[in-house]
């Protein structure tokens, strides 16, 4: 795995980006369900994580259910990993990448501040890899 470090220069740093760690060019395949429903709203490619988060690209049709802000549960399988990581977190931002395709930004919701009704979970250790 490779990472780059985000510039902290405030004039060319994007403002919706947020993230405290460095990205991992990491990729995988993601399972997403709102929290509260039974089924899983759909699936797509994860492409770059970072310690608090990562990029889900889904098809917009079901893109277009989910709200900024709801909490989902996330199954993350990333490629390189043998096992998949169980998240907990919140929808961060939502756009369109094409016609057929967006893009849902995904933060986790940080170690041990789960809500009391979240899933056990694996965020603890998804940070880990970013520590190491």
């Amino acid at each position: 795995m490779t990472t780059t470090r985000t510039p902290h220069r405030v004039d060319d740093a994007d403002p919706r980006d947020r993230r405290d760690f460095a990205r991992l060019t990491s990729s995988g395949m993601g399972l997403l369900r709102i929290q509260g429903e039974d089924l899983p709203v759909g699936s797509g490619r994860i492409e770059d994580i970072s310690a608090n988060g990562l990029n889900l690209y889904c098809d917009a049709d079901w893109a277009g259910r989910i709200e900024t802000g709801v909490h989902v549960d996330v199954v993350a399988r990333l490629d390189e990993m043998t096992e998949p990581f169980y998240l907990v977190g919140e929808v961060a931002w939502q756009r369109p990448v094409d016609e057929n395709e967006s893009q849902l930004g995904i933060e986790l919701l940080p170690p041990g501040r789960s809500a009391d009704d979240d899933p056990p979970n694996d965020n603890r250790d998804w940070r880990a890899l970013f520590l190491a």
